[in-house]
């Protein structure tokens, strides 16, 4: 038996929101990604900071390191909260995207009498996608400036080792 002319625009419609859903996904993995090298830099300067100020490290410029572990820790902070804000976007605009997919059932059970509630969905998915997407170009400048900061905390580090004389590698 054929399918229905209708029946088959209404699963057309249904699938179409599947290549926002896809792009969604996508972006929620690398954001995911991103929050776990977050955290595992936190960790590593957790234990820096804490070698340090327990005297279990044989470091130069002890309270320069701490000072500089202490900034990017913030730093690094300030970046974790812009990568929740952003799965958090990114989680809600996928919810969106599968209630788009519903409301275009359900509107097609009701007589196409709920045209502007599947559009209305996708228009929430695609803005929360775009400012998540804002929220995460904001964040990866931020990690730029981290890491350019700590080259520059280094090679200060080197020069005040040349001009007090010391061991340099």
């Amino acid at each position: 038996m054929p399918l229905d002319l209708p029946s088959y625009a209404t699963l057309s419609a249904m699938i179409t929101p599947a290549i926002f859903l896809t792009a969604n996904g996508s972006l929620i993995i690398s954001t995911s990604n991103r929050m776990s090298r977050i955290i595992d830099r936190i960790r590593v300067l957790n234990d820096q900071r804490d070698s340090i100020c327990r005297g279990a490290a044989d470091l130069d410029f002890k309270s320069a390191r701490v000072d500089h572990i202490q900034d990017q820790l913030r730093r690094l902070l300030s970046r974790s909260e812009r990568i929740r804000y952003a799965l958090t976007m990114l989680y809600v605009a996928f919810g969106a995207f599968v209630c788009t997919s519903l409301a275009l059932a359900i509107d097609v059970l009701c007589g196409n009498k709920l045209v502007a509630l599947p559009t209305g969905l996708a228009l929430i998915g695609v803005s929360l996608m775009l400012a998540s997407c804002v929220n995460l170009v904001r964040e990866a400048l931020e990690a730029i400036r981290s890491n350019r900061l700590e080259i520059t905390f280094y090679r200060d580090l080197h020069q005040r080792r040349i001009m007090e004389g010391g061991n340099v590698s």
